[in-house]
């Protein structure tokens, strides 16, 4: 259990929010097609980004790796399937999810294995994303810090008993 003293100071900043806020988000639409996709990928760089509805519910997420996996043959990279596949057909729909109420405890679980989870609101609305570099970036802050705020006891027996 994480004590309410280091999530204050790991959730503590100018604004009070640890997301990225779904309108600074890259994202695509489930009928974007490949061509598309790729184009914005390569565009914002990053390795993944969601991909949403139409009204704006996370659907899955997609990578370059998934596109040219998509239109690459046995003989030749098919081209023409950019214009014609749509971003739906090759996402991947396994989607880290979390909510509002979501706990920091579980947070720091998924952001283990995910560069970035998806927040959503109890609706299932997009509302944005957690990164593991936010998160990394407050735990950095937090080591650095910790003594300017508590005193810190020395050599504590290995077991409390």
């Amino acid at each position: 259990m994480i004590s309410e003293e280091v999530k204050k100071m790991l959730l503590q900043d100018e604004d009070g929010n640890i997301f990225v806020s779904s309108e600074d988000v890259a994202n695509l639409n489930v009928n974007n097609n490949l061509n598309h996709a790729l184009l914005v990928l390569s565009k914002v760089g990053y390795t993944s980004i969601p991909v949403l509805d139409n009204d704006s519910r996370i659907r899955g997420l997609i990578s370059m790796p998934m596109i040219i996996n998509a239109i690459m043959g046995l003989d030749a990279i098919k081209f023409d399937e950019l214009e014609t596949m749509r971003v739906e057909d090759v996402m991947d729909k396994n989607v880290p999810i979390i909510d509002a109420t979501c706990d920091l405890e579980d947070i720091l679980h998924h952001v283990i294995d995910h560069s970035y989870l998806c927040l959503v609101d109890n609706e299932g609305y997009f509302k944005g994303i957690v990164t593991r570099k936010e998160i990394l970036s407050r735990v950095n802050h937090l080591v650095h810090e910790l003594h300017n705020h508590y005193r810190l006891v020395e050599n504590l027996p290995s077991k409390i008993n």
